[in-house]
């Protein structure tokens, strides 16, 4: 999965494919941090390899 975020655009791809693309001018005004979340149920284990975060020039 890719996702990109530029100022309030935010698109994200699956295998290569654009699943979604729109514009939250919330998230345009963010600054901080990432963060990885995932919904609790059920002793849910969840591991994340591979993570890239890449600036935007």
């Amino acid at each position: 999965m890719t996702i990109k975020v530029d100022g309030k655009q935010i698109t994200s791809w699956l295998n290569g494919t654009e699943m979604v693309s729109f514009k939250d001018r919330i998230i345009g005004k963010g600054e901080g941090s990432v963060l990885l979340q995932i919904h609790d149920g059920g002793g849910i284990k969840v591991q994340w390899k591979n993570i890239e975060l890449t600036p935007l020039d």
